[in-house]
C-alpha cells in the first residue's frame, strides 16, 4: 500500500527545483459553473448582477448559456443533463468563492442596497486591512463575494 501512495504522491525531487518565470496572464477570460436548474440560475445572473446573454446551446449536451457582463466578465452556466441535483459545496474540492472586484466602496454598498431590495440574502459588508468583502450565494449555494481592496498605506500623514 505504501508503494500506491509513493507512486500517486508528487515526486519530491520536482517541488525543490525552481521553475523558470511565467509568462504573464491577462485576467479571467471566463468562469464556467455547473448549475442544477440553468433557467434559475440564468435569471439569477442577470437579474440580480446585470449580466446579458450572448449565446445559449443545448443540442445533445448540456444546456448552457454564456452571459457578459457589461464591465466584461464572461460566466458560462452549465446544467449538465446527469446533474446529480446536489447544492454547492465549498468543502468539496474545486470552487470555494468566485470574488469579483468592484471600484470602490461606495460601489460595494450600492450593491449591498440593491440585494436588500431585492431580497438576496448576504452578509454584511466585512472590513479588514486587505479590503472590504460582501458575500452572497447564487441559486445552487455557490459562494459569491464583491470585494474592493484597502487603500494603500502610503505612510503619508
Amino acid at each position: 500500500m505504501l508503494d500506491l501512495f509513493k507512486a500517486l504522491a508528487p515526486r519530491a525531487s520536482l517541488r525543490r527545483v525552481a521553475s523558470p518565470p511565467s509568462p504573464p496572464l491577462a485576467g479571467i477570460a471566463r468562469v464556467t459553473l455547473s448549475v442544477r436548474d440553468h433557467d434559475v440560475s440564468a435569471h439569477f445572473y442577470r437579474s440580480v448582477l446585470g449580466f446579458r446573454p450572448e449565446r445559449h446551446g443545448d443540442r445533445d449536451g448540456p444546456r448552457q448559456t454564456v452571459l457578459r457582463h457589461p464591465g466584461g466578465l464572461v460566466i458560462e452556466l452549465v446544467q449538465h443533463r446527469d446533474n446529480f441535483k446536489g447544492r454547492f459545496d465549498s468543502r468539496r474540492c474545486g470552487l470555494g468563492r468566485l470574488t469579483l472586484a468592484v471600484a470602490n466602496p461606495g460601489v460595494l454598498e450600492a450593491w449591498e442596497d440593491r440585494f436588500t431590495r431585492l431580497d438576496v440574502e448576504h452578509t454584511p459588508v466585512v472590513h479588514t486591512a486587505e479590503g472590504s468583502t460582501l458575500v452572497f450565494h447564487d441559486p445552487d449555494g455557490t459562494e459569491l463575494a464583491l470585494f474592493v481592496p484597502a487603500d494603500p498605506d502610503t505612510g503619508e500623514d
